[in-house]
């Protein structure tokens, strides 16, 4: 029987890593959806695209995939002209090796950081020793969501960058987070021999689902996993504690992870 994966996340768009990588080493992966991302208004951003105050920021960054979701949805409206060719061409820093495959996918021609800069403070390092800012710091623009840390706009301003935070969307959790997740539960965790596991990515829109697991007792064969310590800490303290945390915050480490467990 191979062993079931649920993933509380909300499945990536036009393909998931995650989904990749695990059906690739033999599990099965199932996505349990716990946000509902919802884009601001395209055509204001376009508008800041096509702008001279973009135009005039040396670089930008953009760290969550919802972002680039969101920001690859604006450039489809934007006409194929030397404006857009001038965006595409703007140095772009992001986060791990995902959202860095679908910029490039986009059409971005720099992309940088990427599979380097495994967090925030990494990628703000990776800034400001970066060449573009060899002459001193200068303005950087950053594409967020409502939420978001601030480790990296606060990093980059104690160096001196003027950061241009720019909100593309929000992020409310579900209304059926619960129903999903006690379904896939059902369905897809047995008792028996098979290790199966549930994978946090975040705090955020797992409240009713740690309340849940906390109230039921866990099958022997089932594994809990973290991406980040920051997760790892909120897990522990719900009296959750993970059997593994993924050394980084990408598919192809959280896969080598849970095969190392399963051999050990």
């Amino acid at each position: 029987m191979p062993s079931n994966v649920l993933l509380l996340k909300n499945k990536t768009t036009p393909s998931d890593p995650y989904e990749a990588q695990f059906l690739e080493a033999g599990y099965t992966p199932h996505f349990i959806p716990l946000l509902e991302h919802i884009h601001l208004e395209k055509r204001l951003i376009v508008e800041f695209l096509l702008s001279d105050v973009f135009a005039l920021a040396a670089s930008f960054i953009i760290t969550s995939q919802r972002a680039v979701e969101c920001l690859n949805e604006c450039m489809d409206l934007i006409p194929n002209t030397a404006a857009k060719t001038t965006i595409l061409d703007k140095p772009a820093f992001t986060v791990g090796p995902a959202t860095s495959s679908i910029l490039k996918a986009a059409g971005f021609s720099r992309v940088l950081g990427g599979i380097d800069a495994g967090n925030g403070s990494v990628l703000s390092d990776i800034i400001i020793d970066h060449e573009i800012y060899r002459g001193g710091a200068g303005k950087i623009v950053f594409f967020t969501g409502e939420i978001r840390k601030d480790i990296i706009p606060r990093k980059l301003a104690a160096s001196g960058f003027n950061v241009l935070e720019r909100v593309i969307y929000k992020t409310i959790p579900r209304a059926d987070i619960v129903r999903n997740f006690q379904a896939a539960y059902s369905e897809h965790i047995t008792e028996g021999e098979t290790t199966h596991w549930i994978i946090f990515f975040s705090p955020q829109g797992t409240e009713y689902i740690v309340e849940y697991l906390t109230n039921i007792a866990l099958p022997t064969n089932v594994r809990l996993a973290s991406i980040g310590p920051t997760t790892e800490d909120y897990l522990v303290e719900k009296g959750l504690p993970p059997h593994i945390v993924a050394p980084k915050p990408h598919a192809s480490a959280l896969v080598k992870s849970l095969d190392s467990y399963r051999t050990q």
